[in-house]
């Protein structure tokens, strides 16, 4: 099983106790994941986080600006535009193609707290490419709209993500 590494307040009770004897398999989840766990963490639910985490790794090998111009399938969870403006507009959320601006990897609301401003820490990125979105309309698509874990528009990358022996298998070989 996969653990995720926390920079946000893990949820108390069994989670917290799991998390505290897990913390040395941090070093299981793929590299490029970890800088995305705490959106992981934060959008799903504890038992669908190890399963998020595979699909977005064998979707995209953690990366945010990943692009499969055959479909158009985009960022971390590959997303297709149709099935992402249904999501949006379900939810009130951006559509596809619109362009938002994050701090910190959070949508930007406002003046930042911080009294030293870091330009660094903001990004203007198409909203499908924007981890903090993508990763949330993952877990609507999979735990709301579908009535909880059900992976059914992964099914594509079902083989590398399904089974933890292949998944192994494919990192172990990948280098990860």
């Amino acid at each position: 099983m996969l653990f995720l590494a926390l920079s946000t307040s893990p949820a108390i009770g069994q989670e917290t106790e799991y998390i505290n004897q897990h913390f040395e398999c941090r070093q299981e989840i793929p590299l490029s994941m970890r800088d995305y766990s705490h959106l992981y963490l934060e959008h799903f639910e504890f038992e669908n986080i190890d399963t998020a985490v595979r699909i977005g790794w064998c979707e995209s090998r953690g990366k945010a600006n990943a692009y499969n111009s055959g479909a158009s399938d985009s960022g971390l969870m590959q997303f297709v535009p149709w099935t992402w403006n249904w999501i949006a507009e379900s939810y009130d959320l951006p559509k596809w193609g619109s362009w938002v601006v994050t701090y910190r990897d959070y949508p930007w609301e406002g003046h930042p707290k911080d009294t030293e401003i870091d330009v660094s820490n903001y990004k203007f990125t198409k909203v499908q490419f924007t981890p903090y979105y993508n990763i949330l309309f993952a877990s609507l698509l999979a735990e709301d709209i579908y009535g909880r874990t059900q992976w059914r528009d992964w099914n594509a990358s079902r083989w590398c993500w399904k089974d933890e022996v292949t998944w192994n298998t494919i990192r172990e070989r990948e280098g990860v």
